[in-house]
């Protein structure tokens, strides 16, 4: 394990920009298809948006992770539950377009199964863009005629496979405006501060959970990388909602990269 984390330190320390596409590939290893983000400071939120959806902004210090470089897909999710083809969303039905139609708790166990985990809001954050919760992955404007993603259409069309759209400076794609990703934290009204904020978790209990990154129905305001909504967890009903998972890791001086979940 220990070499294959050291080889994907080496591929993806740097980030993959100026990429227009890449063709997505199932992953045959844990890490296959995943982007190494490196551990540091980050400001997340955005005041913009009011307490409900990314106010207040504040600094943050994560660890590095790993994070998939797409969403899941429902071939790669019905590799471990294949009943869900059965209840495939007609929003998302193709084998590489983001399985939809899970609960939040369907995500976590996934993601388990897999070595995985669901990422926090801050790893995801950190992750979707460039330390400024107000922009869009790609940047400060959304122009729907550039190919960067898709928002805005109220259910009148649908995803698109993984891998549609640019990725953004950390190598990642579709951070934005293909479906809603859920993350592991509870959702609370602005945020929490009852902890250091180095690796924050949110509450530890709540109603509803958090999703991130906005889906093609939505507004084109859910698509900026510090907006947070919620939803109930134990719905499988939501045709917007998917999720890509993360590997929590921690360099050594002496042994390179090993796992700490």
């Amino acid at each position: 394990m220990r070499i294959l984390f050291g080889i994907f330190f080496l591929i993806y320390y740097f980030p993959v920009a100026g990429v227009a596409f890449a063709e997505y590939t199932e992953p045959g290893n844990t890490t296959d298809n995943m982007v190494l983000i490196p551990a540091g400071k980050f400001k997340m939120g955005c005041n913009k948006l009011g307490p409900r959806h990314g106010a207040p902004e504040h600094v943050v210090h994560l660890d590095a992770f790993m994070i998939d470089k797409y969403e899941v897909t429902n071939k790669r999710y019905e590799q471990i539950e294949p009943d869900h083809e059965l209840r495939r969303s007609i929003l998302s039905h193709c084998d590489d377009c983001p399985v939809t139609k899970i609960s939040w708790y369907e995500a976590v166990d996934y993601c388990y199964l897999t070595g995985k985990t669901l990422p926090t809001e801050a790893q995801w954050e950190k992750a979707a863009g460039s330390g400024d919760g107000c922009s869009f992955p790609w940047g400060n404007e959304f122009n729907p005629n550039a190919h960067q993603a898709r928002g805005g259409l109220k259910l009148r069309d649908n995803t698109k496979p993984v891998g549609s759209f640019p990725p953004n400076n950390n190598g990642i794609h579709d951070m934005a405006g293909n479906v809603w990703e859920w993350v592991s934290d509870w959702y609370a009204l602005g945020y929490h501060f009852s902890e250091f904020l180095h690796n924050p978790k949110g509450p530890s209990s709540g109603v509803m959970k958090v999703r991130r990154g906005g889906s093609w129905s939505d507004s084109i305001k859910a698509m900026a990388t510090g907006y947070r909504d919620w939803s109930y967890p134990l719905s499988r009903g939501f045709n917007d909602i998917g999720f890509r998972c993360v590997i929590n890791i921690k360099i050594k001086k002496a042994d390179g990269l090993s796992t700490q979940d």
